[in-house]
């Protein structure tokens, strides 16, 4: 595979399931499935869930997606199928096994550069999101704290975007190129901090999570504070008056099959 894929029939030869047991996708003999992890609001409810990626080989086994996904040796086009096709099964999965609350679906900034590739966003992921019954407002595409080849391209497609009432959130603040000058040139609805932010706090070093929380406010943008994993990152949370929270406090990411069977035992 050298090429993007930019047609429904590219997309549909790499995907696998159905509307009974699930959607995934195979490429390069790597197994892609979902897995969603739910955000709360403070008062612990859920607002929504962030679609995750878990690869796995053949036999099963699992890797570890941020290592293999920010690879150098993943070529830029595989990275964009990737990311395209991830898209797809989640949206999918959202659609048919959850269909509650919002849907914070991660977007590579090197996938939205590409000119075509929001050509091809606006021709098939806007009308599969209809399709599908899903409501374009409840969707947060959530920005990928990753470096991008040309920033300027990157913000006028995020411009055209937000034009189209699309919903944006900026992954991991405080962590690569999710910075300050991202932020004040994106401004997206919701800031995400990245949990090394929470960590430092509680170990005495407040500086960058406030500063963080300063540009939050400067923006207009809602806050959700990421690595809550327990009573007391809870307490600072509510004490620092963040709006939404995501951590193992309140759930971790379960693959598709794990979320429908804990949602069965619950109700």
């Amino acid at each position: 595979m050298n090429k993007i894929l930019r047609t429904v029939h590219d997309i549909e030869h790499y995907l696998r399931g159905t509307t009974s047991d699930g959607f995934s996708f195979v490429y390069q003999d790597k197994v892609i499935k979902s897995a969603f992890q739910p955000i709360v609001k403070r008062d612990k409810t859920v607002f929504g869930y962030e679609a995750l990626m878990r690869i796995y080989d053949k036999e099963g086994l699992r890797f570890q997606t941020e290592p293999f996904f920010t690879s150098r040796h993943l070529p830029i086009f595989d990275k964009i199928n990737i990311d395209r096709l991830a898209r797809v099964i989640h949206l999918r999965n959202f659609a048919h096994f959850i269909r509650q609350g919002a849907l914070f679906l991660n977007m590579s900034p090197d996938a939205l550069i590409d000119n075509r590739d929001y050509k091809t966003g606006n021709n098939l992921l806007f009308p599969r999101v209809k399709e599908l019954g899903l409501n374009l407002h409840d969707i947060y595409f959530e920005l990928l704290e990753h470096h991008c080849t040309d920033d300027h391209r990157l913000n006028n497609v995020l411009r055209s975007m937000r034009g189209k009432g699309v919903k944006l959130a900026m992954d991991d603040y405080g962590s690569e190129a999710s910075s300050a000058t991202r932020a004040l040139t994106v401004k997206p609805d919701i800031i995400k901090m990245d949990k090394s932010l929470l960590q430092e706090y509680l170990s005495g070093a407040p500086e960058r999570l406030n500063d963080a929380l300063r540009i939050a406010k400067k923006v207009g943008a809602k806050v959700l504070l990421e690595g809550v994993e327990d009573q007391h990152a809870y307490d600072v949370a509510m004490m620092l008056n963040v709006d939404f929270m995501q951590g193992y406090y309140f759930g971790r990411p379960l693959l598709l099959n794990e979320f429908v069977e804990q949602s069965r035992l619950v109700n």
